[in-house]
């Protein structure tokens, strides 16, 4: 799919998720400005691995590039950096969390607007420590992919060198971000995994804080491409301290971290409140 084609229907669904959340017009611009810095700082993490990873192929040896378990050893390297893992946390202080609170924040106003939101809540702590649990899971659908590539390569090519050309290219493709683990695709997705998952843990942080919220409903977002266990979901009721039933999976809100990850993923799903 063109770049220009994936962007306009990745727009279509992020008003469409935040129409859902039926903010003020200060909130959804500050929200939307927080969508796109979170996308902004996963692109720059995923473009300097590309960079690194292009790097880390060019010092091989030939015999190297046609060995699957070398190649998969600098994916495990390129991982497991802990340069990668501290600027992903920054990235999650810097977008994600403040759309946590601002999330949570207009929801609770909505209901009470005597009361006061509280930043320091347990909640949000949590949130954060469950989106860095999704980190491992990120790196190793790379590596996958990758590893799928770079087996194919070796066994395309004749000679050494011809192994170790076609697998120097996949690394190069790979860096520029057109295709691959290191695309705007792909930081488009894992920003908008992360997007509903703040807002929608926001949300629900906003009701328990108002103190009259009693349960929420399950809300699938429109289109066939909504996966077929969320729209079963669609209208399902529980209380606020219950998990929604997912397919296999229990989620206390849509996008939640702690869920399976055929379940989260790019969900574009929301929740409405119940009072009674």
């Amino acid at each position: 799919m063109c770049e220009a084609c994936w962007e306009l229907i990745a727009k279509a669904d992020d008003d469409e998720f935040l129409d859902s959340l039926e903010l003020t017009y200060v909130e959804r611009k500050l929200l939307e400005e927080l969508y796109k810095q979170g996308e902004d700082r996963i692109m720059e993490i995923l473009e300097l691995q590309g960079k690194a990873l292009q790097d880390a192929i060019a010092e091989l040896s030939e015999d190297a590039l046609g060995d699957i378990g070398e190649l998969g050893n600098v994916l495990l390297a390129l991982h497991t950096s802990d340069v990668f893992s501290d600027l992903f946390e920054e990235a999650v202080q810097e977008a994600f969390e403040p759309l946590f609170d601002l999330a949570g924040e207009s929801e609770l106003l909505e209901l009470d607007d005597e009361k006061i939101w509280n930043t320091g809540n347990e909640a949000a702590k949590e949130f954060v420590k469950e989106i860095r649990s999704l980190v491992p899971d990120m790196n190793q659908s790379s590596t996958d992919t990758l590893l799928r590539s770079f087996e194919k390569a070796i066994e395309e090519g004749n000679t050494p060198s011809e192994r170790a050309l076609l697998v120097q290219e996949i690394s190069a493709i790979a860096a520029t971000g057109e295709d691959g683990p290191f695309s705007m695709q792909r930081a488009q997705r894992v920003s908008r995994t992360m997007s509903t998952a703040a807002a929608n843990g926001g949300k629900l942080e906003g009701w328990k804080q108002s103190e009259i919220a009693k349960g929420k409903k399950w809300r699938s977002a429109a289109g066939t491409r909504t996966r077929k266990t969320h729209r079963k979901a669609n209208g399902q009721v529980v209380d606020l301290d219950q998990p929604f039933k997912v397919g296999k999976s229990k989620l206390m809100y849509p996008g939640d971290p702690a869920g399976d990850p055929e379940e989260i993923i790019n969900c574009r799903c929301t929740m409405q409140l119940v009072l009674d």
